[in-house]
């Protein structure tokens, strides 16, 4: 069985890696993990995720975003200075969207630079990863307000059959990583209904490891756990999950074969 993922989100160049990064690139390969999508947090985590896209040529390939947790007062500066490195083979925009799940006191802020950022997107045909926290609704309101030109996932889905097939209609793909496989999972039967075509598999490593890792630093190697409750919910074959979720991401952020 010849299969081969690709981890649409992972965070390797946090520092939890930086002692045993070779080492989690060489379990991801064994673990037929060939591409590692990287999203960006903010400027402090750019220099760290270039250098890991620059030595990994092929395997590691990063983003440029400002995650909606990190928007300062200064954040209209701070994504200026983010994608100034816009030529450096950027593959997406991201992650970028809106996070309510803690405070909304900054609420427009969040709403404005996410505006921003899916404007950048637009202007260089880029798709955007999506991070969103009890505001699935308003970013979806946020991403209609464009044209249908824009193109992404919302990365790490937890939400309803309804809010699914918003986000499919809106031409977006599905991002399912370990929440899938956690016990009492309400995600497990909203998945279960949704066609492969929509759905690209994730990490979100170091953090949301599956089970049965669950507690420990999550990898892109873990993705196989993630992989196999998909093929378990849906009645598909393991290597039909591996061919049809990783065409989808080739084609989602043009990734060169």
């Amino acid at each position: 069985m010849n299969l081969s993922f690709i981890d649409s989100h992972a965070h390797i160049y946090s520092e939890e890696y930086h002692n045993i990064l070779d080492d989690t690139i060489k379990r991801s390969l064994n673990a037929k993990v060939s591409k590692i999508l990287m999203p960006n947090i903010n400027l402090k985590t750019l220099s760290s995720m270039l250098k890991i896209s620059e030595k990994y040529k092929g395997i590691c390939f990063h983003m440029l975003g400002l995650h909606p947790c990190y928007v300062t007062e200064n954040y209209k500066n701070e994504i200026v200075e983010i994608f100034k490195f816009l030529s450096y083979k950027t593959i997406a925009v991201g992650e970028i969207g809106l996070d309510f799940y803690r405070s909304s006191d900054n609420k427009h802020d969040q709403i404005t630079s996410f505006e921003i950022q899916c404007q950048i997107a637009l202007e260089n045909n880029l798709p955007i990863v999506v991070h969103t926290r009890s505001s699935i609704d308003e970013t979806l309101d946020c991403i209609r307000n464009f044209s249908k030109k824009l193109k992404g996932v919302f990365h790490c889905f937890d939400g309803t059959l309804d809010q699914a097939h918003q986000i499919i209609d809106l031409g977006f793909k599905i991002g399912v990583g370990g929440i899938l496989t956690f016990k009492n999972s309400k995600v497990r039967e909203v998945i279960s209904k949704i066609d492969l075509n929509h759905i690209i598999l994730e990490t979100d490593s170091p953090y949301l490891s599956p089970e049965p890792r669950r507690g420990k630093t999550n990898e892109p190697s873990n993705l196989i756990f993630v992989s196999k409750k998909l093929s378990e919910i849906t009645s598909i074959p393991i290597d039909s999950i591996a061919k049809i979720t990783t065409q989808n991401a080739i084609n989602l952020f043009d990734l060169v074969v």
